[in-house]
């Protein structure tokens, strides 16, 4: 698993990347959050780490779209899981056409993190 915090391995939120398909499907049942340029989506897990997907499907767009839309959300996530995400919980993020790719950036990290004090409250 790839652990992207910022603070390294031994952080207290630990951030690894969602890759098999049942914790996708997992999180689609769960609490979702959406915005204009994401789709969030919450599920408590029993590890004490905090997993992270990411989506695009081909509404987004041909596979260029699709592969930028995956990175930005990997980067805005990379910069605010690990303060403003909950612990033990599994997030997928899903790209939306034509908004995802054309957000500017420090929009979609300030709808990110909308999206996660947003859903840490409906979890408790």
């Amino acid at each position: 698993m790839e652990n992207l915090s910022s603070e390294g391995r031994n952080s207290k939120h630990a951030l690894e990347t969602l890759s098999k398909r049942v914790d996708f499907i997992a999180a689609s049942r769960a609490e979702k959050f959406i915005g204009k340029s994401i789709i969030v989506q919450a599920r408590p897990n029993s590890l004490e780490t905090i997993r992270v997907g990411y989506t695009a499907s081909k509404k987004v767009g041909n596979a260029v779209m699709r592969n930028r839309a995956k990175r930005r959300m990997r980067a805005a996530a990379a910069e605010t899981v690990a303060q403003y995400g909950t612990s033990s919980t599994d997030y997928v993020l899903i790209g939306r056409a034509e908004s995802t790719c054309n957000t500017k950036f420090k929009d979609l990290k300030f709808e990110l993190i909308h999206a996660f004090k947003k859903l840490s409250v409906r979890q408790k």
